[in-house]
């Protein structure tokens, strides 16, 4: 596999000071909400245990911290950026990260598999990809498109019908068609599939 995944349980997190550098630790303490702190610690430690078993080296010496400009998180080992493509993510109790050695580019989503109105993904679908309307369908549906919108850098700056995903097709239009001829048009390979149990995991990734 070109990446490798790695789930946290949010309910049986280790203390913040056990995983965290100090300046990891400083921005941590400016989380003012419970449920923001739990997930932003979660997602950190899924991300830094990766990257410390692919770089020999302990979580401490790994830190993810908000970039200056953008405020997306970046890797850093032994304080240089590490040059591996990395996502982190996470839903209703789970985190999650991916880091791969071997892609230019990586996105994932996780969601929960729950009931969503048929009003909902007849907005947020093209009626291209709507080949099917089931709860579990429609929700891995949905993380296939957050993971190529990471992949693509973008944020929730897309018109959601710019970005179709059709089995294993990915068509592009409007803003994210020139976002990725920008990134050199690279071949997208996605993969879906449930887990933890009740929830559908995407990742999306190209050389």
């Amino acid at each position: 596999m070109l990446y490798q995944v790695k789930f946290v349980d949010l309910s049986s997190l280790p203390p913040a000071d056990r995983v965290l550098s100090e300046k990891e630790l400083a921005f941590f303490q400016t989380l003012k909400f419970p449920k923001r702190r739990t997930e932003w610690l979660g997602g950190r430690l899924a991300l830094k245990t990766l990257a410390a078993q692919a770089a020999r080296v302990s979580l401490t010496q790994v830190e993810v911290l908000p970039q200056e400009t953008s405020g997306k998180p970046q890797l850093l080992v032994r304080g240089e950026s590490a040059t591996w493509a990395y996502s982190i993510t996470h839903s209703h109790g789970w985190a999650a990260a991916a880091i791969s050695q071997e892609c230019r580019f990586l996105g994932i989503d996780l969601e929960k598999i729950q009931h969503r109105i048929s009003a909902w993904a007849e907005d947020f679908f093209h009626p291209q990809e709507l080949t099917a309307m089931d709860d579990a369908f429609l929700t891995a549906l949905w993380t296939r498109k957050e993971a190529v919108v990471k992949l693509l850098g973008t944020g929730l700056t897309l018109n959601s019908f710019d970005l179709r995903c059709a089995g294993q097709q990915i068509a592009f239009y409007g803003k994210a068609l020139q976002v990725y001829q920008r990134l050199g048009a690279p071949q997208i390979t996605l993969q879906t599939h449930e887990e933890p149990a009740g929830f559908m995991f995407s990742a999306a990734y190209a050389r």
